[in-house]
């Protein structure tokens, strides 16, 4: 049991940099700040920017917790965007309230995570990569079946009819940036802070010296596999959240919510941001989403997105987190001297 190094078991840097109190007390104070956004921006164009923004950093976290913890990419991301969406959209239309529909759907495809997981944790990276691409593709596959289509709507998309408020908001208040920008924050405030929590926590240590030499985990007595499978679920989870988001906010789940291209946009989001930093793959959305609505303008979206990602990538290969917090590290070194 003794054989695992001090250092890899040992208490996070984080948690030595100062009392554990502070940290909650700051995500408080921005949370409170961040609710007050609506009255600063009143702009229902840049509050939309946003909310898609948070929507879109929340499944970066996802993912980049997985790819930090375990090493593992899921080229399937939207698999668990587009699920909870439909969940969300068969539960309502099927007479659930909203509060049910939205449990109900976190549930259902975080049960999903668990299945699925259970075998795919097994695979070498690479593996695992494309096991997950080829479970989003079979999602699609399955919401366009004709067979599905009194359930799904097929090609044409699924049309939500809201019964009853959730959190005090209708239907048509959902839809309204201002009115559902409190929701959207909640959520990624929370995504963040449960990311945060497991990194830093005896779990993400376990992960990290199971990623760094998992044979040698095994000899020590942990157990590799457990600690994996829950990662993923944990990571699936957060993904999940972003989908519920964005039925909630637009009413509608289509089979492009399953399409590779939505779950490669938090991919990129997360390499932009960094994977290291639980702030990294939000800072990336922020990015990401913002060169999009520049580079749309230009009618050239591809060839910049492209060029903007290889530059990106190759000049800050730790992400742009990475830069910032060699940055910030300069800056506080050179003070103390």
């Amino acid at each position: 049991m003794a054989a695992i190094s001090p250092t890899v078991m040992s208490p996070s840097t984080a948690a030595k940099t100062g009392p554990r109190w502070k940290w909650p007390l700051v995500w408080l104070a921005l949370l409170v700040i961040g609710l007050m956004a609506p009255r600063v921006i009143t702009s229902g164009y840049y509050l939309g920017v946003m909310i898609s923004i948070m929507t879109l950093g929340i499944a970066a976290v996802g993912i980049g917790f997985l790819m930090h913890q375990c090493g593992f990419v899921m080229f399937g991301v939207a698999a668990f965007i587009g699920l909870p969406a439909y969940l969300v959209g068969i539960a309502t239309n099927y007479g659930m309230g909203l509060h049910g529909a939205v449990l109900a759907a976190l549930a259902g495809s975080t049960v999903f995570a668990a299945l699925v997981g259970a075998l795919v944790v097994r695979a070498r990276p690479l593996p695992f990569s494309m096991l997950t691409l080829a479970l989003a593709q079979m999602l699609k596959s399955a919401a366009t079946l004709q067979s599905m289509r009194p359930i799904t709507s097929g090609d044409d998309g699924m049309t939500m009819t809201f019964k009853g408020t959730f959190m005090g908001l209708s239907q048509s208040q959902l839809a309204k940036n201002d009115a559902f920008w409190p929701i959207a924050l909640i959520a990624l405030a929370l995504a963040l802070l449960i990311a945060w929590k497991a990194a830093t926590s005896r779990f993400g240590q376990v992960l990290r010296a199971t990623q760094a030499n998992e044979e040698r985990m095994r000899f020590s007595g942990f157990d590799t596999y457990l600690p994996r499978l829950l990662a993923f679920i944990l990571a699936c989870f957060l993904v999940s959240i972003s989908g519920v988001l964005i039925a909630l906010h637009s009413a509608f789940a289509s089979p492009e919510l399953l399409d590779f291209a939505t779950g490669g946009n938090a991919l990129i989001a997360m390499l932009i941001g960094g994977a290291a930093n639980v702030l990294g793959p939000l800072l990336g959305a922020l990015l990401y989403t913002v060169a999009q609505d520049y580079f749309g303008s230009t009618g050239y979206l591809e060839l910049l997105t492209g060029i903007a990602i290889v530059v990106m990538i190759w000049v800050f290969p730790k992400g742009a987190m990475g830069l910032v917090l060699a940055l910030w590290t300069r800056i506080t070194r050179g003070g103390k001297a």
